[in-house]
């Protein structure tokens, strides 16, 4: 297999699938964007994702387009554009010279060459003076290709073949012309004989009839002049402002050509424009074609398309009027692209039109730009919720969830912190192992019968029956289970908002995945506080639309909360996890702001409440695990979560915002461990 590396261009951007959208939007998530601003986020930048896939965004497709137009502009000389029409017109003028001087018998450095045909002096004198009027004819030709052409066609030409070469370009020119207009007409026509060109000027009044009861307000029927005139014009086109929008596009290559040249070209390619056609009629019905075009689209042929072109690169006229086809189609596109950033709606760009300019990679990455919600909606990630506002799906949480938990996990192995945990001890429970031990009283009687039938065969040493007694059972070991409930109280007060509540977020979603994958037995409930509390789904940390910041913050209110949600949970480990950035400012039925604390008899006040609500659990056999944040805790602070976890035999940790999963993790499998062992 030939592999090929290349440097990279932008051009290998690949389509990416919905799990790829998904992993990239869990890190927006986790990073506390909204769902809707990691949408946003992904249309306007793309992303890398770790499956090492890439997708454009619009800002990068609209550079592309940008690049796409600079590249032509670097590339290309318009000024060129009329060398090609000024070297066929030189030619029919030196072809015509020579068949001149060859009926004189003369070459310009010969003089004395006789003459063919009669000697007659009279009839020499007047061949000499006819071709001599016809070469001062020829030197007199303005340098001017309107007029230059205009002159030609007024000139009776001697030489047959010269005839036929100015012929030939005046009816190229006319094609050129009438191409920029109508479209199909290569494909209408063989030959613009004057037959044609009388049905082309048909065709251009019939026209101009629909686009002036157009310009007045109607809405006129084309079915009848598209069954007449279709061949003219692309499929697709249903009415008359697609009709009118297509010719737009196609005499804006002309206009913006006019447009590129310096003032000089400009005169001289209008005034060749003019002299192509003898049929003032057709002329007049372009015209007037022109100023419709002028009424339907205000500031037509005022602007166009202004570009600077600077290449090296000479184009002919027909060239040019492709390029500015393409150069039109760009600054549409473009400005669409804009569009589309501007209101982060892909839907406004024609990715037929960017696949044109940029190649089928780049429409294949706008159409998925434009069809990112269904396909998210489709993979059953994101679905409509109230106002119609996207949200973020139970299957999309637990996708996030488990991102939290490999990346907290993945720092843990990196530090070495995890270790496996496996338990030697056996005991009673429903999860059987392969072992099996002799039968005791109060044993499960989970019989491993074959065991028991070979033992009551060896001890009576003989056939069948077999006489099975109490002393022959063995049973079946069991693993020994525990569960543990658990619910995390997030702090949500002002000091905590940023890096701090970020930390928390993440560490409920990995404990949520992790519980979920590792231990199904376990329950897991997660809740904010300030100065109330709100109980959460997992799926509600991925937002933050439901902080309120303000009131400060009320431990004593959340264990009490959390003591009565544990209350159900009889059997196993109950913890309270607990993660903040310092002491209770508030409690249940009274109010410390501050400094401004209300004296009501208490020394303690708010810390003395939560205190108490602390003994409550303590006595319920609730662990509170407090994880205080990296804010510079005072010694009162301190004071406070050591006076906790004295009344409390929990643990308190002091760490980083970038440490917190660690901690919290740890201790989870640790506390898992110790409730197995006992």
């Amino acid at each position: 297999m030939l592999n090929r590396y290349s440097r990279w261009d932008g051009s290998q951007a690949d389509l990416c699938s919905a799990d790829d959208l998904i992993e990239h939007l869990a890190e927006e998530l986790l990073d506390q964007r909204s769902l809707e601003s990691a949408l946003r986020r992904f249309l306007q930048h793309g992303a890398e994702f770790p499956s090492g896939r890439r997708a454009m965004g619009l800002r990068e497709l609209l550079q592309r387009m940008r690049g796409a137009r600079e590249q032509r502009q670097g590339q290309y000389n318009l000024a060129a554009s009329l060398n090609e029409i000024r070297q066929q017109l030189d030619e029919v003028v030196d072809t015509e010279r020579t068949g001149i001087t060859r009926r004189l018998g003369q070459r310009d450095d010969d003089a004395t060459a006789p003459a063919p045909g009669s000697s007659d002096p009279m009839f020499r004198e007047l061949l000499d003076k006819l071709a001599r009027d016809r070469l001062a004819q020829l030197d007199n030709l303005p340098p001017d290709l309107g007029a230059r052409i205009q002159g030609l066609r007024d000139y009776d030409f001697l030489e047959p073949h010269a005839r036929e070469l100015f012929q030939e370009l005046l009816e190229k020119l006319q094609e050129q012309v009438l191409q920029s207009t109508f479209q199909g007409l290569r494909q209408g026509i063989e030959s613009l004989t004057p037959e044609v060109l009388a049905q082309i000027r048909e065709l251009t009044h019939d026209l101009n009839q629909l686009l002036d009861r157009r310009a007045a307000g109607a809405h006129p029927d084309i079915s009848e002049f598209m069954a007449k005139w279709g061949q003219f014009f692309p499929d697709g086109i249903r009415d008359i402002d697609q009709l009118a929008e297509h010719l737009r596009q196609q005499m804006a290559r002309m206009q913006g050509l006019l447009n590129a040249l310096s003032p000089e070209m400009r005169r001289e390619l209008e005034g060749l424009l003019e002299s192509v056609f003898q049929d003032r009629a057709l002329q007049y019905e372009l015209g007037r074609l022109a100023e419709a075009m002028h009424q339907l689209f205000p500031g037509f042929g005022e602007t166009g398309l202004d570009e600077d072109f600077f290449g090296d690169e000479p184009v002919s006229l027909q060239d040019a009027l492709k390029l500015m086809g393409e150069m039109d189609e760009i600054g549409r596109t473009e400005q669409s692209l804009l569009e589309a950033v501007q209101s982060n709606d892909a839907s406004v760009v024609d990715a037929d039109a960017v696949g044109r300019l940029l190649g089928q990679q780049a429409a294949q990455m706008t159409r998925q730009l434009q069809e990112l919600t269904r396909m998210l909606e489709e993979a059953g990630f994101i679905r409509r919720g109230d106002r119609h506002r996207w949200e973020l799906t139970p299957l999309a949480a637990r996708k996030i969830g488990d991102k939290a938990l490999r990346e907290i996990f993945g720092r843990l192995r990196e530090s070495g912190l995890l270790g496996r945990h496996a338990q030697p001890r056996r005991g009673d429970g429903t999860d059987r192992l392969d072992e099996a031990k002799p039968y005791a009283f109060g044993d499960p009687l989970s019989l491993d019968v074959q065991r028991s039938v070979l033992n009551a065969v060896r001890r009576e040493g003989r056939g069948t029956p077999v006489r099975i007694t109490p002393e022959d059972f063995e049973v079946y070991h069991t693993e020994q289970l525990t569960t543990c409930a658990t619910i995390i109280m997030l702090d949500m007060s002002r000091s905590m908002m940023g890096r701090r509540f970020q930390a928390g977020q993440k560490v409920a979603l990995a404990l949520d995945s992790l519980i979920r994958t590792q231990f199904p037995r376990d329950h897991l409930q997660v809740a904010a506080f300030s100065y109330f509390v709100l109980p959460l789904q997992p799926r509600m940390l991925l937002d933050t639309s439901w902080v309120e910041n303000g009131g400060g913050t009320n431990f004593q209110e959340a264990l009490r909360q959390a003591r009565l949600r544990l209350a159900p949970h009889k059997r196993g480990t109950r913890q309270i996890i607990l993660i903040t950035d310092g002491e209770p400012t508030t409690y249940y039925g009274r109010w410390r702001w501050g400094d401004d604390e209300r004296d009501d008899g208490d020394d303690l006040g708010g810390l003395g409440e939560t205190l108490r609500e602390v003994s409550r659990c303590t006595r319920e056999r609730i662990t509170i695990n407090v994880f205080m944040m990296d804010r510079h805790q005072t010694p009162a602070e301190s004071a406070f979560v050591r006076a906790m976890i004295r009344l409390n035999k929990g643990r308190a940790f002091f760490a980083s915002a970038e440490q917190l999963g660690e901690y919290v993790l740890v201790d989870y499998v640790s506390d898992r461990r110790r409730a197995y062992l006992r």
